[in-house]
């Protein structure tokens, strides 16, 4: 069963142990978390390039 939370911003918050991989929808789920995180690892490479240029 999967809990729906919601966070400050009103995003909903699924535990990641709940996704089904074998559906088409749960590899969408992942696909989105490895996005999130990705973006989340380029906008502090790209932090850290130009604190390095000061």
């Amino acid at each position: 069963m999967v809990k729906k939370k919601f966070n400050n911003d009103n995003k909903l918050t699924i535990s990641v142990s709940d996704i089904p991989l074998e559906s088409n929808l749960g590899l969408l789920a992942y696909g989105d978390i490895a996005f999130v995180a990705w973006r989340e690892l380029k906008k502090q490479s790209k932090k850290d390039l130009l604190d390095e240029e000061k």
